[in-house]
């Protein structure tokens, strides 16, 4: 699975960058994101609910893991 890691930027920045990706990924793929912002959940949930992806994360010592695949 691809990694990116936004961690150390603050909201919005991860989940613009993440769309980024999110775009040139193909039906089926996965992709992993990392962020330590706290607004991070609310952000990737949004746009996993609007664009009809996969989601799901966890936090692990102050870093959310955003497993994201397109559907």
């Amino acid at each position: 699975m691809k990694k990116s890691d936004f961690t150390g930027l603050k909201c919005p920045l991860p989940v613009l960058k993440a769309k980024r990706v999110i775009k040139k990924m193909k039906q089926g793929e996965s992709h992993q994101f990392l962020s330590d912002d706290p607004g991070s959940p609310i952000d990737f949930s949004h746009l996993c609910e609007v664009e009809n992806l996969e989601l799901n994360f966890v936090k692990t010592h102050g870093i959310y893991l955003f497993n994201i695949r397109k559907l």
